[in-house]
């Protein structure tokens, strides 16, 4: 099984490591690129990186019985504000008005291949 899914677009602090929830570090601006939306870029690379771990996922599909995700939107993501408080994230397959994003139509499109 693989548990807890989602996909980061914001800079780690300080190389950080882990999901320790009790670690919150204070930034700067840089460190919350996007805090009203994601760049046309950057929603493409996120897509690029569901679809490889996907493709990974179904080509060992015979050794995963469960893929989940950490929550279903981007507005409900445990990653806005950790580990830097007020700090947007983009992490899931659909955005903050639960509408799919391209990351999902990615995943979507390869059980039809």
């Amino acid at each position: 099984m693989f548990t807890e899914v989602d996909i980061t677009v914001l800079p780690n602090p300080w190389d950080l490591q882990g999901a320790d929830v009790n670690q919150n570090f204070e930034g700067n601006p840089m460190m919350n690129p996007y805090p009203e939306s994601l760049p046309d870029s950057v929603q493409v690379a996120l897509a690029s990186e569901y679809e490889k771990l996907f493709k990974l996922f179904l080509k060992h599909k015979d050794k995963i019985s469960r893929v989940t995700f950490w929550g279903i939107s981007d507005a409900n993501s445990w990653l806005n504000g950790w580990p830097i408080r007020k700090r947007t994230n983009y992490p899931l397959l659909f955005d903050r008005n639960y509408q799919p994003k391209l990351a999902y139509q990615k995943v979507v499109a390869l059980k039809s291949r």
